[in-house]
C-alpha cells in the first residue's frame, strides 16, 4: 500500500505522519522507518522507529530516492512500514511527477509487502487531502 498526504507548508504533514509513525511502530511486529531530509524528528522519534536523513546518503531526485527504497526493502525482510516526510525537499525536482513516483512506489509495496507512507507539499492545495495508491 501506498498512501500520501499532501497540503501547503505549515499545515501538519509533518506532525500527523510522525503520529502515524509510533502509532504504527507500537502495533508493527516488524521494523519501521522513517525517511527526512534532517533530523529534525531524532528526539521525538521513539528508539524502536529508525529515522534516516536523507542528506547523509546524497539521495537528490526521484531515481535515487527510489533505488534507497528498494534498497530498505531488499535489506531488511522484517521491514513493514517506511515513511517518507518532505518529499519534494528529498527528490528536489520540479520534473518529477509526484503521481509518476507513487506509481512506481506501489508496485515496489505489491513486490515487498511494505507499506509506504509519504507527505507531499503542494503550495497550491490549502486543505489536508490524503490519497491512496
Amino acid at each position: 500500500m501506498v498512501d500520501y498526504i499532501m497540503g501547503i507548508n505549515g499545515i501538519g504533514k509533518t506532525r500527523i505522519l510522525a503520529e502515524a509513525a509510533v502509532c504504527t511502530a507500537m502495533s508493527s511486529k516488524g521494523n519501521v522507518v522513517y525517511v527526512d531530509s534532517s533530523d529534525k524528528l531524532a528526539l521525538e522519534l521513539p528508539s524502536s522507529i529508525r529515522l534516516i536523513n536523507t542528506q547523509d546518503y546524497e539521495i537528490l531526485g526521484a531515481s535515487s530516492l527510489y533505488g534507497f527504497l528498494i534498497g530498505l526493502c531488499v535489506s531488511d525482510y522484517d521491514l513493514t512500514d517506511v515513511f517518507i516526510d518532505s518529499t519534494l525537499d528529498i527528490i528536489s525536482n520540479s520534473n518529477t511527477n509526484i503521481n509518476d513516483l507513487m506509481e512506481i512506489v506501489s508496485k515496489l509495496s505489491e513486490t515487498t509487502g511494505v507499506n509506504f507512507h509519504f507527505s507531499v507539499c503542494d503550495e497550491y492545495e490549502r486543505e489536508l487531502l490524503c490519497y491512496i495508491v
